[in-house]
């Protein structure tokens, strides 16, 4: 246990100082649902985006999550966000 309280601590740690995170509030569940959907897959869609070298998840069993280099498999490779669904979560971010 005390090896594990080290572990997460360390990664607590590293996550407060290299990550940020933005919290859009959205009513509708349809609408968030459609949204995660349209993020997850403009993500996987993305030539640039790809994990690192060391990333674990190069080690996983399923083909979706190393190829994809997202830890999901559900929302891969569907529809993309448009021009107005960015617009859209623009709005809703600085809400």
């Amino acid at each position: 246990m005390d090896k594990q309280k080290k572990i997460e601590k360390r990664v607590t740690k590293y996550i407060q100082n290299n990550f940020s995170f933005v919290v859009i509030k959205i009513n509708s569940k349809e609408q968030r649902l459609k949204l995660e959907s349209k993020i997850i897959s403009t993500v996987s869609l993305c030539d640039k985006c790809k994990p690192s070298k060391k990333w674990l998840g190069q080690f996983s069993t399923k083909e979706k999550i190393r190829q994809s280099g997202l830890w999901l498999v559900n929302e891969l490779y569907k529809e993309p966000l448009s021009n107005g669904d960015i617009k859209d979560l623009k709005k809703l971010a600085l809400k």
